[in-house]
């Protein structure tokens, strides 16, 4: 019998299944994947966690934080300075919890999942001479911005991490470009894995009818229009609130379903009242994952217009729905949606038309199932399943620790 394999996973991203959070669930996901294989993951967070259900039971959690300063990270004038202390004692942290779990245990990898654990994975692997995955998911920087002195500076973090030495990076694509980031910053290419996040298949194999996804969501026949988001500046939901008034106008009952929590919320529903359509905007807040599908069987048209890059989970997930969508022409979103082909990808300069673009489509039934239908196409061809995903990374895995 094999002996059991151990990892020493280090992160600073509050996210399932660490705490109950909403969202992408990729480190559940990859968590479970790596339990079904057999091994025994030691997770070390820089957050409180709230391991109180389903597969957090399972992982032995180390925990530090700092609340002060990840409060006062936020802060427009200080927060540079600050983030640059709790960078330090957070990395200090790793260590010094890291050391102990490396010295009571026999650790067998390590992985860190974010660019504020690269540092303290980076000497721990090296202290013990394990090997070390890093893994980004996507990236904020943008390559054209990088030959400038004082956004290098500004994104000092994250281009450190980076540039670390370890033994592969899985760079998430999730449209960010983050391949070409790392070539622009001399990373050697041959030790990253640029893979896309799988889906769940399961969940949009069958669908509910719309009318039915919409009584249950007390919407009856109004037509839906769906924004599924984290709401944070750069993700833009405000790009859909603002095109409702001129929508309104034809569609008096049309309905946005805005399916996400976040800092930006209360900004987004003053938005919404002082453009008068606040009857026409609904807040669902954070939805448990497994809800999305029934919001997705309930839209007409969902709409994505974030600043960088549009090719997340949720826009991934509504071309499995075959939904017709509407997105912002940037990154590698075209590499996913063409335009008027299986969906409709505007750039920036035309999105004041966007309000024409949405009304036409909802007057025009069958050209919105057509493109939904090709979305769903696309999908079926070039996705993979979270099980195909985390299978392929499992293999690269076992062949590192046979190195």
């Amino acid at each position: 019998m094999m002996a059991k394999k151990r990892v020493l996973m280090l992160s600073t991203l509050e996210i399932q299944p660490l705490v109950p959070v909403r969202g992408t669930p990729v480190v559940a996901y990859t968590v479970q994947a790596y339990l079904e294989h057999g091994w025994e993951i030691h997770f070390l967070i820089s957050f409180k966690p709230k391991p109180d259900a389903g597969i957090a039971k399972r992982l032995k959690i180390s925990w530090f934080s700092i609340p002060l300063l990840s409060k006062l990270n936020n802060l427009p004038k200080i927060g540079f300075f600050t983030r640059i202390i709790w960078w330090i004692i957070t990395q200090v942290m790793f260590f010094v919890k890291g050391v102990r779990i490396l010295k009571n245990c026999k650790i067998d990898l390590i992985y860190s999942w974010d660019v504020n654990a690269a540092s303290g994975a980076k000497i721990l692997a090296k202290m013990f001479r394990k090997p070390w995955i890093a893994r980004c998911l996507g990236t904020s920087l943008q390559t054209h911005k990088l030959d400038k002195l004082f956004y290098r500076v500004r994104n000092w973090n994250q281009i450190f991490a980076y540039k670390l030495f370890s033994d592969f990076i899985i760079m998430t694509n999730d449209g960010t470009q983050g391949n070409k980031v790392l070539q622009k910053l001399g990373v050697e290419m041959s030790k990253v894995l640029f893979w896309m996040n799988g889906v769940d298949w399961n969940a949009f194999y069958c669908l509910p009818q719309s009318t039915q996804a919409k009584k249950s969501l007390g919407i009856n026949n109004r037509p839906v229009l769906l924004c599924v988001s984290r709401l944070v500046k750069w993700k833009r939901v405000d790009r859909s609130i603002s095109a409702l008034p001129v929508v309104a106008n034809s569609y008096p009952n049309v309905l946005l379903l805005i399916v996400g929590d976040g800092p930006e919320r209360e900004q987004l529903e003053q938005l919404a009242k002082d453009l008068g359509v606040q009857d026409n905007v609904r807040f669902e807040g954070a939805v448990p994952h497994s809800e999305i599908p029934k919001y997705l069987a309930a839209a007409d048209i969902f709409l994505s217009f974030y600043d960088w890059s549009n090719v997340g989970n949720p826009l991934l997930e509504a071309m499995m729905a075959g939904k017709c969508i509407i997105t912002l022409n940037n990154g590698d979103t075209g590499k996913f949606v063409k335009n008027w082909e299986n969906g409709v990808l505007l750039d920036y300069k035309d999105l004041p038309k966007l309000p024409e673009v949405i009304k036409r489509l909802l007057i025009d039934e069958k050209l919105r199932e057509g493109l939904g239908a090709k979305a769903r196409k696309f999908a079926e061809k070039n996705f993979w399943s979270w099980e195909e995903r985390l299978d392929a990374e499992i293999k690269e895995v076992k062949k590192l620790l046979r190195q």
